[in-house]
């Protein structure tokens, strides 16, 4: 039993250096590095670039903070600067292979906290629903604009939101029977798939957050392609490129959308500039993306560990 106790509390340490290794192995192994290149961008880049970061960093802390909200929908489950540092302490755990490894985290820190597994199921639902909804809206927006699809897709895809307002009840419903056949037939019997449901009225206002937080991503990835001394691009038309990519990359077998992600970010931008230098801006922007984790993590266990501080004094 001793053992076991002891186990239990040296994972997370072991744990974090699986993470930190798993993540230096598949920036290393999965995207084309060229290490004499990003080292003379890193050391001569300026102020758009740090601008950059620090936005893309406030972007992860908003995504972060939106789940603490839908969690905390049905009642104040967490605080908000727990929830912040169960959200970037499991982050990196997205690029273990598997690509679900951050949720188990979740679901492990925040059980922990007495939040039930109903309740975080329900938050793990709504989270991705919402996140690929506002990102397909910027999506489609970005096809249109390069004439990739016709307007009416994307008047057709609102038309759809549309519906799904007036009937909201019978769609999540639907949803809700849907997710737990296919969980059923994955034999989890212990996840049982969402347990409440939210409000119409929460959903589309969740959704708005999520808008909103991928126009801060867009405004990041805008500054960090500025870095490049490239001034064509719009903050639309960065903010549809990223989360295009995001998106495609989810079909990735690779951890974090590594390889797929990349590619499609040359695809669209190279409709802008140089293939060459879309490139090179896809694989700094994979590095970037890291950087802003790990500003967010150091920043999130700073706070953390002050707090600690004046508690104890």
């Amino acid at each position: 039993m001793n053992d076991l106790l002891t186990l239990k509390r040296s994972l997370p340490y072991g744990l974090r250096i699986v993470l930190v290794g798993s993540i230096l192995y598949f920036i290393v192994t999965g995207i084309p590095l060229n290490a004499a290149q990003i080292g003379d961008y890193l050391l001569h880049t300026g102020a758009y670039f740090y601008a950059s970061l620090l936005l893309f960093s406030f972007f992860l802390v908003l995504q972060a903070s939106i789940w603490v909200i839908i969690l905390n929908d049905s009642g104040r489950q967490l605080g908000l600067v727990k929830g912040l540092m169960i959200y970037i302490n499991t982050q990196f755990a997205k690029y273990i292979p598997g690509g679900f490894w951050n949720y188990a985290g979740r679901v492990v820190l925040t059980s922990r906290e007495g939040v039930g597994l109903s309740i975080q199921m329900t938050t793990i639902f709504y989270e991705n629903i919402l996140i690929v909804l506002a990102a397909s809206i910027y999506s489609l927006v970005l096809l249109v604009y390069l004439g990739v699809l016709q307007l009416y897709v994307f008047l057709l895809f609102l038309a759809a939101l549309g519906v799904a307002y007036l009937f909201y009840t019978k769609v999540t419903n639907s949803l809700q029977l849907s997710v737990r056949w296919v969980l059923q037939k994955l034999h989890w019997k212990k996840f049982s798939g969402p347990g409440s449901l939210l409000t119409r009225n929460h959903f589309y206002q969740y959704l708005l957050y999520f808008l909103s937080s991928h126009l801060v991503m867009g405004l990041a990835f805008w500054l960090l392609i500025r870095s490049f001394h490239l001034y064509n691009i719009g903050i639309f038309y960065a903010a549809g490129t990223f989360a295009s990519a995001w998106l495609l990359g989810l079909l990735s077998p690779l951890p974090g959308g590594i390889g797929i992600r990349e590619g499609f970010l040359v695809y669209f931008l190279s409709f802008q500039m140089d293939p060459e230098i879309a490139l090179q801006i896809s694989v700094i922007a994979r590095i970037w993306n890291v950087l802003s984790e790990v500003l967010f993590f150091m920043g999130m266990n700073a706070i953390h560990y002050v707090t600690q501080r004046m508690r104890l004094s």
